[in-house]
Order: C-alpha cells, then structure tokens, then sequence
C-alpha cells in the first residue's frame, strides 16, 4: 500500500514487526529551516520477504513521527538523552516499511513491554492471542473457539493490519477466564507433529489455520509466572505475543489432543461429571454448520404406537380361525406397558440464541446496503459505539445526508416496530419540556400529554424492560435544546434510576388519569436518545452543556459517481432484538479506561485549549465518557481504538472549538502554504503514535480556514 509519510512516498507492509532501538541519533533536514532526528531499530523477529537486509541494516524512525517537534532539540546529544529515557528501555512493535524501494523505514511505531531479562541475541517469534472471553463471536466460550480452530472455521480478530500471511505461527493462543477466576489464562494450540501450522489465510471473515483436527494440540500457559512473565511479551496495542525462540520448546511440553468433544473447561477446571457430547457451544456451532452429515437414528430405537397397533391386527389375521371363534380372556395390561402405550411428548423447541455483536453489525451494514444508502462501515460502527456509551447521540452534517435516515435504519436492524422508534420533528416554539411530553391541567385536574407521543413511549418502556426503543429529535436545534431538553440533560447522565417527573408526586391521588400517566416515569438504558441537527441561519448552537453530554457526528458524504453502483434489494426483516441482547454488546470498567498516554494526551490538548482562550476545556466527565467510548468499540471490526480516539477528539472535544480570529488564533491557523499550524495541531503531532487523528486534523484545518475568512468560526 503507498502512503505519504511527509518526506516521500512508501509501500507499508503488512503484520507487525517487534525490535529495540540502537544507540544514537542523526541529525535530518525534511525542510528549509526544520531539524528533526532519525532513529534506528533493531529487528528481533521475523521480517516479510524482501526485508533481508533490514537485518543488518536495521530501520530508521523520525522523532517527530513519535510526538517530538522539529527543530526542538539543540543537538544530537540532546535527541538521544530524551529517545533513552522515554523510548530506549521499551520493546518496540512497528510496521515494517520500504521508502523510495530502498530504506526501510517503521510506520505506527508503539512503545511495549520492558523486558526484565532479555539476552542481546534474543530472536522472537510471533504469535496471534485471540480474546475467547471478550469476543462477542466465541460467546464467551473457550469450548467454542476450541471447536472453530479445530474445524478450521474463521477466527476474528485478527487482521492484515498484525500479521503477515507468509509467516507460520508455531503457537495460536486463546484468552479465557474460568468462572471461578477473575485473571485472564490462556492455552495455546499447536500441530503435535509440526512446528508451525501449515497455512494462514486472513479474510474479511477472520483468520483461517491450516491443520488436521487429529494433531491439534493444546495446554494451558500461565503468562505470569516468573520464568514466561519476563522473558514473553504480551501486547497491549496489537492482537499478539513475541515469544523468544528459546522458550518454544518448554512450551511444546506438556501438550494433549484436543478432546473430540472440544470441552476444554472440563479438563481444565476439573468439573465433576462426565461429559457424553459437546458443550452446548460446540452444539450451537454444529446446528449452524451445513456440512454436519445427518444425526442416524438408534437401532433399538422402539416403533411408535400407531406401527405397534398395525402389527399386533397382522399378527391376529394370521391365527388359525378356531382362535377366532374362542372367546377372548381377558388381558391384563400392566402400568408399565400402558405407560409404553402412550405417545411420547414433542421435544421442547429450542432456546434462540441471543445475536452476537459481529452479527448485528453485519446485519446492519447489510440493511444500509439493501436500501442504497451511502453510509461508510466506520460510520455506523462510531454510531453504535456511541448509542452503546451515551445519554444523547446527535447526528450532525448538511441537509439531506441521511442523518434520520440513520436512525431508522438502526432501528430497523434492531427488529423493532414503529411504535418503538418514534420520530419527533422539533418545532421553534418550544420552550420548555411541556412541549414535548405535556402539563398538568389543574383545573380539571387530569394530566394533558403532548401530541409527540414521548410521554406514551417513556411509560410504555417503563413497563416493558425486556424490549428496546429509540427516540430521535429531529432538527433537533430548530429550537433551544436547552430549554425543551432541559430535564433530560440533567436526568439521563445518571447512573442509577433515572427518573422523568411529569407532574408533583403528592397530586397523584387527585390526578384522574394517574393510573395512565404517573408522577414520575423511570427511564432504563433500553431506551436510545438520538436526534438530528443542520447548521444553518434558522438554527440554534448548542451549549457546552448539551456538548459534554452528546456524542455530536458528522456523517461522512459519499460520493455521487457512487449512487450509480448502489443495488437496491428487497429490505430484509429481522426478529426483535431484546434488551437483554443489546445490553450484553456493553462493557463498563469502575475506572477511567484510558492508557497512560491517552491521559496525557487529553492533558496536553486541555492545557492548549485554555491557554487559547477557550472555556471549560474538557471536565472529567468528558476523559470517563470517552475511555467508556474506547473500551466499547467491537472487537474483530475494521474501526480501531485508533479510529476511536479521532472520533472521540472530534466529537467531545472539538465541538466546543469556537470563536474569533483574536481568541483562537493560537489554537488553530494556517501559513502561507496552507499547512495546518497552532497548539491544538502541534498536540496532534506530537501524539501521533496514538492516532493518525485524520478526522481531527479535518476539522482543525476548516476551522482554520473559517477563522482566516470570517474571523470568527462556530
């Protein structure tokens, strides 16, 4: 793939590659009046073809390519004194890269592990680590990532992006936790009379290897113990493992066939009890799977009552005709026999599974298809994501992008009917949250609801938890949100039992119509929020307190040549989705669920922000909501926490970027050329290793620009 790193064009290549870097830097000149300093890394495990070189000659890195800013070391000496302290002591994974078909370069460079004993001519060897626990496809179930690997079924999880389909892994791991355990273990599958799996095949249905079921071997590696915990490396950035070629055969000890019933949580934590098929995981799987031959009946299978009825009248037509005439005595029929005699009972029908997060988003994409609609993958999955984490998700572009259309489709893909996804178009006369659910009549004392019908829907949500609804506000700035929205900013931020208050509790008894519209209506997380906003002259900007409370989206616009190549199809229909369902898709942590790093990040961008001028800056709430936001983003998918981060900059962040040219001309500007300048950029740069910050730097430049005509940008 060519790419444009800033100083020429280079092919990337695919998979990740582990080194360490050397000693020294030198000095480089990418432009007139700008200094910035290359760095070399040592490889330390396989290479793709054609890198044979880079062995000997190692590859070059820029520091401004990891957060440094040209021209802001005095010398060499300097470079290198903060490269050793920040960077010298750390593994490092990169993407291996060849510029002009000649220098081999690193691309995405992330800092791992500090290895505690690691000799000089260490060779590591690279492994994939699947998540059995954490991915929405295996159900939790290692038996089920068991029973996939050994049939040679698709993995997701694992992308070109990690690893290199000409490498042969010796090792494929599985993360799993045991119900009476709270720490991640991991086994480790293997051919028994191979070194490495016979063949990867990497697709957009996951990742294939190559073996026979019959020598697929496995055992249980504890990670942390003393002798693996310093020696093997665990990646916190990417889908792998680096183990040292010296510890492979400790590894290989030890190993056992997998069981034909694939049932590893029996051997492994012992569980009483014999196991007579697979695990009802494997089962799952199987009912799924066409190419099981058909399930023979038993042999001593006994005939149903109607074939033993027929029997005994034949049985009776061949006696001699003397036995006829003889009168018949009477039969004794024993309870046993009787009990025979009866038809047995109809199977129970089977449980429906619940649908995985994988295949929702597959549905989705297939109903934004289906219907030609232009809507990029990483859009719907950002949308997803923020429906997953957020109070109010709002959909943001020009007229006519499809922002309400988004919301049906989702909708739709949810299965839910229309009575439980309500489009509100918002009038400019609203003033306050009357307008949208209704008001107490006290003279005839009875409640009046408001013709939006979100009163009904709120109340008929209440009543019913187990099913899903979605609200959308359309135009949703046509008025002040902070006005008719007022009590929901402030009600739906809470954790626990959210509560919309219609009228005083005390007049319920005086209230005629209570039993149908009660004081005060809890609000569950199966309800959604979203709405729609354009920004033009007949609109309304939003506060910052309808900003650190949304997720704000700007849908990307495709392109018109591509409307001519978009095939509509008969829109499929999908059984409902629960609210149990879609609540198994969320994840949430007691903490902040940021790196370091990341917090440093926001640290950096909120001291820019003020210092330009701008208020509030980002609270608290914002860093938990977008660490929610990153720990929620679906495995096995094509949008990384990379993606993730961007969005979140924009969304939570940038949103509240506005002003004159004389407050914010620090923040953002543009120089001569075009090329994007100030504090907010320079934070961008130098955390790049965290994100490309693509949708971002976008964002920044048009503000840029905004600032450059109007002096002022919104």
């Amino acid at each position: 793939m060519a790419l444009n790193n800033g100083y020429s064009s280079f092919r990337q290549e695919d998979g990740k590659v582990i080194g360490r870097i050397r000693t020294g830097v030198k000095a480089a000149y990418p432009a007139v009046g700008e200094q910035d300093y290359r760095f070399f890394v040592e490889p330390l495990s396989p290479l793709p073809r054609g890198y044979d070189d880079a062995r000997r000659l190692g590859f070059t890195g820029f520091m401004s390519r990891i957060g440094y800013d040209c021209s802001f070391f005095p010398s060499d000496k300097e470079a290198w004194k903060a490269l050793e302290e920040e960077w010298a002591q750390c593994l490092v994974l990169f993407t291996p890269a060849l510029r002009n078909n000649k220098y081999f370069v690193i691309d995405d460079v992330q800092k791992e592990a500090e290895p505690l004993a690691m000799d000089d001519d260490v060779a590591f060897v690279p492994v994939p680590v699947f998540d059995a626990d954490g991915d929405p496809a295996f159900d939790g179930d290692l038996n089920k990532f068991c029973w996939l690997i050994a049939e040679g079924k698709p993995l997701p999880g694992l992308s070109r992006k990690y690893w290199d389909r000409n490498q042969l892994p010796p090792f494929v791991a599985a993360a799993f936790r045991t119900p009476d355990s709270k720490r991640k273990q991991y086994v480790f599958f293997s051919p028994l009379s191979e070194d490495t799996f016979r063949q990867v095949i990497i697709s957009e249905g996951g990742a294939y290897f190559g073996t026979d079921r019959r020598e697929l071997g496995w055992r249980v590696v504890d990670l942390s113990a003393p002798e693996l915990h310093s020696r093997i490396v665990l990646c916190r950035t990417a889908p792998l493992c680096f183990i040292p070629q010296s510890v492979l055969p400790f590894l290989r000890e030890g190993r056992a066939p997998v069981p034909e019933d694939c049932n590893l949580l029996r051997l492994i934590g012992g569980r009483k009890g014999r196991v007579t098929g697979r695990s009802a995981a494997v089962q799952k799987a199987v009912k799924t799977d066409a190419s099981q031959p058909p399930v023979k009946e038993k042999a001593d299978a006994q005939p149903a009552p109607e074939a033993k009825k027929a029997d005994a009248e034949l049985k009776a037509k061949a006696q001699p005709a003397k036995r006829s005439q003889e009168k018949p005595a009477p039969k004794k029929v024993r309870a046993q026999d009787a009990a025979e005699a009866k038809p047995a009972p109809a199977p129970e029908p089977a449980a429906p599974q619940p649908l995985s997060e994988t295949a929702f988003l597959d549905r989705l994409v297939r109903a934004a298809k289906s219907r030609g609609l232009l809507y990029t993958t990483k859009d719907l999955i950002n949308f997803h994501t923020a429906l997953k984490v957020s109070c109010l998700v709002i959909l943001a572009g020009m007229s006519g992008t499809g922002k309400s259309g988004l919301v049906r489709l989702y909708a739709d893909a949810m299965g839910l009917p229309r009575e439980q996804a309500v489009m509100i178009p918002v009038r400019p006369s609203w003033m306050d949250d009357s307008d949208i659910l209704g008001y107490l009549d006290m003279k005839n004392m009875i409640y009046r609801p408001a013709d939006t019908g979100l009163a009904e829907l709120l109340i008929e949500a209440s009543r019913h938890p187990e099913k899903m609804y979605i609200v959308c506000f359309d135009e949703m700035n046509l008025a002040r949100a902070e006005h008719y929205f007022a009590q929901f900013i402030s009600v739906l931020e809470k954790e626990e039992d959210p509560v919309i208050r219609l009228y005083n509790p005390s007049l319920m008894p005086r209230i005629y119509n209570s039993a149908a519209y009660p004081a005060e209506i809890p609000v569950g997380r199966n309800v959604l929020f979203t709405g729609t906003v354009n920004v033009d002259e007949s609109t309304y900007h939003f506060s910052d307190k309808i900003l650190d409370r949304a997720n704000v989206i700007t849908l990307h616009q495709g392109k018109f040549r591509d409307l001519a190549r978009i095939g509509r199809a008969e829109p499929e229909t999908w059984p409902e989705l629960s609210a149990a369902e879609w609540q198994a898709y969320r994840r949430s942590a007691d903490t902040v669920s940021l790196t370091e790093t990341e917090l440093d990040f926001l640290d950096a961008l909120n001291d820019a922000l003020r210092e330009g001028g701008v208020g509030g800056g980002i609270g608290y709430r914002v860093a938990r909501q977008m660490g929610r936001y990153l720990l929620n983003i679906p495995e096995g998918t094509e949008f990384t926490r990379e993606d993730g981060l961007d969005c979140q900059t924009v969304q939570r962040i940038l949103t509240k970027l506005r002003g004159s040219g004389e407050q914010l001309q620090s923040l953002v500007a543009v120089d001569e050329t075009g090329r994007l300048t100030g504090d907010a950029a320079a934070v961008l740069d130098r955390f790049a290793r965290l994100s490309p910050f693509s949708e971002a730097r976008k964002v920044l430049l048009r503000k840029a620009r905004e600032l450059k005509l109007y002096d002022y940008t919104f």
